[in-house]
């Protein structure tokens, strides 16, 4: 299940994030790159402030400058994320369940 999660929600995510996000008229890419950063920054705030400001500013950003100058394609974002999400997920699992 956390495998079909973490592809889910690397899609779902660098769909809306890169895909729509920066599908925008050049007249308003800046609006929504901000808003997009925002809304990254507001998905990630239960990993707490520091890691939501990382995950949402540091990391959307650098996915932002790879995918309009670098790869234009959404793939690799899509398998990135769906990866972190995975690794991150069974990490997490390895960690809560050695006290056990």
């Amino acid at each position: 299940m956390a495998i079909a999660y973490g592809l889910l929600n690397g899609f779902y995510e660098e769909f809306f994030f890169l895909g729509l996000m920066t599908s925008v008229s050049e007249k308003n890419k800046w609006k929504a790159l901000a808003f997009s950063t925002l809304i990254r920054f507001s998905f990630h705030t239960y990993q707490g402030l520091l890691w939501a400001l990382v995950i949402g500013v540091i990391y959307g950003l650098f996915y932002y400058v790879m995918y309009k100058k670098v790869v234009k394609n959404l793939l690799p974002f899509f398998l990135m994320h769906a990866l972190a999400d995975m690794f991150g997920s069974s990490l997490m699992y390895l960690l809560i369940d050695w006290g056990s």
